[in-house]
């Protein structure tokens, strides 16, 4: 497994241009939002920021290489179910996903069939520090349906997020109501969502 996991850390590496400003660019950029919380969960140092070169994710970090678009290996899932997207091989945005329920270890996600094949998520406590990891409300976006709540908050040192909040997906197995949090952070509107309406009333939040 840790030959397989080492392996995708350097397709990681090689599958990127590797551009000679790596140690400028992530200088006194901001971590990514959770970073601490995860490193010290594991009881280590390694925290990522933004603009920090793919090469520094460990391989231990990687639970699975994702595809954006027809490419393979610009973006990685985190053991920690964040994705990390890096399109010209320096981390530019990631996306963590807060459910309060999650499946038992060993089930997979379509195969919970009762509320015996799921447990509190742990890290579901994180949601109550949003103000403190994200920064405030600077814009709310209309969404399509009543059920989705879509906000932009921003921090002092540059980082923008939108947050999505959605209907839990395991409410209609718990036989109560729960949110799905998603944050996707970034340093540029561009890298926050592919919608420009988003991009457009994110850049007026900056």
């Amino acid at each position: 497994m840790q030959k397989r996991l080492s392996f995708i850390a350097l397709l990681i590496v090689l599958t990127v241009p590797v551009l000679g400003e790596a140690a400028s660019k992530s200088k006194s950029l901001p971590a990514l939002p959770f970073e601490q919380y995860f490193a010290g969960k594991r009881g280590d140092r390694d925290v990522l920021k933004f603009n920090d070169f793919s090469g520094k994710i460990k391989a231990h970090r990687i639970k699975k290489l994702l595809r954006s678009g027809p490419i393979l290996g610009d973006r990685v899932l985190l053991q920690n179910n964040t994705a990390v997207y890096f399109p010209e091989g320096y981390i530019v945005s990631a996306t963590a996903q807060f459910e309060k329920w999650r499946p038992k270890r060993g089930i997979k996600v379509d195969h919970v069939a009762s509320s015996h094949d799921i447990e509190i998520n742990p890290d579901y406590g994180l949601v109550k520090s949003i103000d403190n990891q994200l920064g405030q409300v600077c814009a709310e976006i209309p969404s399509q349906t009543p059920e989705t709540i879509l906000q932009l908050r921003k921090r002092t040192d540059g980082l923008i997020s939108l947050v999505k909040k959605t209907q839990g997906r395991f409410d209609h197995i718990i036989g109560q109501p729960s949110e799905t949090i998603e944050v996707t952070s970034a340093l540029s509107p561009s890298y926050l969502s592919s919608d420009h309406k988003i991009q457009a009333i994110a850049s007026r939040c900056i």
